[in-house]
C-alpha cells in the first residue's frame, strides 16, 4: 500500500517533468495541443465502451457481462488512462493496448473470461421456437392431441 501511495504522490511531479521534455522538444504549443488531442481520443474510447456497453446490457448480457470482460476492461483501462493529462499516462494507455501486453497484464491480473449474452428475453403472447440438441436416444416421437391436421 505505501508503494502505491508513493506511486500516486509521484506521479504528478513526473507528468510534468515529461510535459517540460516534450515541450522543450515540439514547442509548448503542440505540446498542449497534443494532450489535448490524446485526451480527446481517451474520451472518444470511453464513449464507444459506453455504448457497447448499453447495446449489450438491452440484448441481455448485462453490464457485469461487460465489466467482466478482460478485452474491454483494458481499453477503457487505455481510454481512462488517455483521458488523464499527461504523456506517462498516455504511454501506459498504449501499452495497454498492445496486444502482447495486454495478454501478460491480463494473465498477471487473472481477471475473467468474457460473458457471452444471454438469449434475448420472450415477449408476453409470442411464441419462439427453441432447439435442443439431443441424441437418438433421448427423445421419441409423440402424436399431438387434441389437433387437427390440415
Amino acid at each position: 500500500m505505501p508503494r502505491i501511495l508513493a506511486m500516486i504522490l509521484i506521479l504528478p511531479v513526473a507528468e510534468l517533468i515529461a510535459f517540460v521534455l516534450v515541450a522543450s522538444a515540439i514547442g509548448f504549443g503542440k505540446a498542449v495541443l497534443l494532450q489535448l488531442g490524446i485526451s480527446l481520443i481517451g474520451v472518444a474510447m470511453l464513449g464507444s465502451l459506453f455504448s457497447e456497453a448499453k447495446v449489450r446490457a438491452r440484448s441481455g448480457g448485462g453490464l457485469m457481462s461487460i465489466a467482466l470482460d478482460k478485452s474491454h476492461s483494458l481499453r477503457g483501462l487505455a481510454g481512462l488512462l488517455f483521458t488523464i493529462p499527461g504523456f506517462i499516462t498516455d504511454a501506459l494507455g498504449v501499452l495497454a493496448l498492445v496486444p502482447e501486453v495486454r495478454e501478460r497484464l491480463r494473465r498477471l491480473i487473472g481477471g475473467a473470461e468474457p460473458v457471452p449474452p444471454r438469449a434475448p428475453r420472450r415477449e408476453a403472447g409470442r411464441a419462439q421456437a427453441e432447439m435442443l440438441d439431443l441424441d437418438r436416444q433421448e427423445w421419441r416421437e409423440v402424436q399431438p392431441t387434441g389437433r387437427r391436421e390440415v
